[in-house]
């Protein structure tokens, strides 16, 4: 996952400085893991899970009500597209063809755009855009409910939650970087 803003210059130079700490101890043989460590920490823009990782943390944010649940919208068609090349597959040489393949490539990569970053108006993240790395916008108006959400849980449940996923801490502390830039990109 990618904050929507990219990194910013702060970020750019951390990860530089860290992906050269990293160099070093590979060459010295010693503090591999912590230098890895070091990058991971820098990295402010980026976020990874494993899909048990992902599951957990869906798990949780369920839990403490940051989700929302809704269905996904429908993606749209694709006849218009899939004619345009058909034609151009027929007729190679065809500028007509061509230009109008392009075209409808550049509606269609449109009207699925807006599919991706449309905010459903939920009370949390929408849960089906943590389950599938189709490019979908999490806004940061739906990362901010889910921080009210989480914010208003029980310590004991936070806590709780810190102790059982060890990256529950980081993604919490990602959610709160890409809700100030522009949101999160699932992908």
């Amino acid at each position: 996952m990618f904050v929507e803003d990219g990194s910013d210059e702060a970020e750019r130079i951390a990860v530089e400085e860290a992906h050269e700490r990293l160099e070093r101890a590979r060459e010295r043989g010693t503090g591999v893991l912590e230098a890895y460590q070091g990058l991971d920490a820098a990295t402010r823009s980026y976020y990874r899970f494993n899909v048990w990782g992902m599951g957990t943390a869906r798990e949780l944010m369920g839990a403490f009500g940051m989700l929302s649940f809704q269905d996904e919208p429908a993606w749209p068609d694709d006849a218009e597209y899939t004619e345009a090349r058909a034609a151009l597959e027929k007729a190679p040489e065809s500028e007509n063809a061509r230009q109008a393949a392009e075209a409808a490539c550049a509606r269609l990569s449109a009207a699925m755009e807006a599919v991706r970053v449309a905010d459903p108006g939920g009370s949390g993240i929408s849960h089906y855009k943590l389950c599938s790395n189709d490019a979908w916008l999490v806004s940061p108006r739906e990362i901010e409910a889910a921080l009210k959400a989480y914010a208003c849980a029980a310590s004991g449940d936070r806590e709780e939650a810190v102790r059982d996923f060890a990256q529950w801490d980081s993604w919490i502390r990602f959610l709160t970087e890409a809700q100030a830039r522009g949101g999160l990109r699932v992908c």
